[in-house]
């Protein structure tokens, strides 16, 4: 593990999903910072410290007006910039009337928000995933408040060996096709990515009920993580025989962005947006349940809390590794990196 006190700054993080800010004000804590993400009544999107400058009440405890937020203790309103621009009974405003706002941009099912100098926020390095595609590749997404460290999710990511023991009667595959399987790590600009293979391996129950590639399947995962919180998966299955065919349709074929948002040292919200690349096989009219997915993440999180409870004030230098880790190892290495470049650039001024 690293330093879970450490957050990267100049990063985009997913703030909210776009329903979450649909007619209400949501109070969300983001790397410490109490803040509130709002949509005005004119429809713009806007995130601010959740304190008012005045006597310092959550603003989130509000209402959305037209050009802002008005706080719910004294009626003084903001714009999204963060400047007061009503005082109630007062036409003169202090100069010192604002609270801090962020950069916030939308894009995808997401609200996004740039936690470190606004004058570096680029919209560009927002991540683009999965593909946009309704008919082919519907998709849904959802999210998990973790009382767990947004590095626990990441590693849990990492480290796939694990769905053959807590994932055993949905998505595993035996234990035997899990630790037989073959795994490429290289590291990239942005982080570091893993091709994990498992070949003839035992489909896992939830695929034979759906697809029609038999008990034995061929089955990759392509997981690309992005530094800091972010993890870009491809995974699917075919056949046994079939992959190394280059074989990648007719069976499962999944792409999800694995957004980590950390909220504190110990807790974390888990966004997930998961495109499912069967459903063009499928009637048009059929109607999916997706809570499989949701329950699946589930069952990690419960583990990740019990896992941060017991390693509170503990020396984790002492946990050992393993071969499964590889992966793990080395996205950890790509945090650490990103975590200093940020420091560096703070303590520069850049």
């Amino acid at each position: 593990m690293t330093d879970a006190t450490a957050f990267v700054r100049s990063s985009w993080y997913v703030a909210a999903s776009l329903d979450e800010v649909s007619g209400k004000l949501l109070a969300r804590t983001i790397l410490n910072e109490p803040i509130v993400i709002f949509r005005t009544l004119n429809g713009e999107v806007g995130a601010l410290e959740d304190r008012c400058c005045h006597r310092g009440a959550p603003l989130s405890l509000g209402e959305a007006v037209a050009d802002g937020i008005r706080c719910g203790y004294h009626g003084l309103e903001f714009g999204t910039s963060g400047i007061c621009s009503f005082v109630p009974g007062q036409p003169n405003i202090p100069s010192r009337a604002r609270v801090r706002s962020y950069p916030v941009a939308v894009k995808g099912d997401y609200v996004w928000i740039w936690m470190g100098d606004p004058a570096t926020a680029d919209t560009c390095s927002i991540i683009d995933y999965p593909v946009d595609d309704k008919v082919n590749w519907p998709r849904i997404h959802d999210v998990l408040h973790l009382k767990a460290s947004y590095v626990m999710v990441l590693e849990n990511l990492m480290d796939l060996s694990h769905l053959s023991y807590l994932h055993k009667n949905s998505i595993g595959s035996s234990s035997e096709d899990s630790a037989n399987a073959n795994m490429d790590v290289s590291r990239t600009p942005d982080g570091m990515r893993f091709l994990r293979i498992m070949r003839d391996a035992d489909a896992p129950a939830t695929w034979q009920k759906r697809y029609k590639i038999g008990a034995k399947v061929d089955r990759w995962s392509d997981f690309e993580y992005v530094a800091p919180c972010f993890i870009k998966q491809y995974s699917g299955g075919v056949r046994a025989g079939e992959y190394d065919q280059g074989v990648r349709e007719g069976g499962h074929q999944v792409r999800t962005l694995h957004a980590i948002t950390p909220e504190t040292e110990t807790s974390c919200f888990y966004f997930f947006n998961k495109a499912d690349g069967y459903a063009k096989y499928e009637p048009a009219d059929l109607v999916r349940t997706w809570a499989s997915t949701t329950d699946v993440f589930k069952e990690d999180a419960f583990m990740l809390e019990q896992q941060q409870l017991r390693l509170k004030g503990y020396d984790t230098s002492k946990l050992v590794n393993i071969k499964s880790d590889v992966a793990r190892v080395q996205m950890i290495r790509a945090l650490q990196e990103r975590i200093r470049r940020d420091q560096e650039q703070l303590a520069s001024g850049q």
